[in-house]
């Protein structure tokens, strides 16, 4: 019901193969359960991890920084139209949980007046485009909140003219300033798309 997802959309080589070898099947032998926690508990010892490990677990923390700072920034550009976000997470070899993917719900339904449409939808395509590597499912939410704004526009455009008609001279007076204003808008919410492309702004 008008509710997308932006996501971080990050899924990392070294991340998928050390979920790959933490989620495989346990080891058969008489220690069971307690040789299975020894051997974890060994493993997280960073004087037992392989320089291969220690990269995975490297590149792991740094996923995880990134997917997290990547959907506080949708949620804290989104604002109140954007809910709580959820993550993705492996297990590392070091036995910890990392996040390598994540998304944040944002509401792209149209409000019952025009231009608060407008505002709501300029808002749903600075979160959309909060990041400075927004991903293709960011990238169409941007897109359906060019769309749904662009239907709230026509919709304001269409009153306005309904308004000159019928209102006489101050209405027709009145729609060159509410057209300007819708302009402006228009011409405000393109901006911050172009500063977004080339890095400037905000930073997801």
């Amino acid at each position: 019901m008008g509710v997308s997802g932006i996501s971080a959309g990050m899924i990392f080589p070294l991340a998928q193969r050390a979920a790959g070898r933490r989620t495989g099947a346990p080891a058969n032998g008489p220690a069971g359960a307690e040789g299975d926690a020894a051997q974890t508990s060994e493993a997280q010892s960073p004087q037992n991890q392989t320089p291969e490990t220690q990269q995975q677990v490297s590149e792991l923390r740094q996923a995880d920084s990134s997917v997290r700072q990547h959907e506080a920034a949708h949620q804290s550009a989104g604002g109140a139209y954007a809910g709580g976000a959820s993550f993705q997470t492996v297990q590392g070899p070091d036995g910890r949980s990392y996040a390598v993917g994540g998304e944040v719900p944002i509401d792209i339904s149209p409000e019952r007046d025009p231009t608060a449409t407008i505002r709501k939808m300029e808002t749903v395509k600075r979160a959309a485009l909060a990041p400075s590597d927004p991903s293709p499912q960011d990238m169409r939410v941007a897109a359906q909140a060019d769309a749904q704004k662009a239907q709230a526009q026509q919709e304001l455009r269409r009153e306005q003219e309904q308004g000159g008609e019928g209102g006489g001279p101050e209405g027709a007076a009145a729609n060159p300033a509410l057209a300007a204003r819708g302009a402006a808008a228009y011409g405000a919410a393109s901006s911050i798309g172009a500063n977004r492309s080339t890095g400037v702004g905000l930073v997801l």
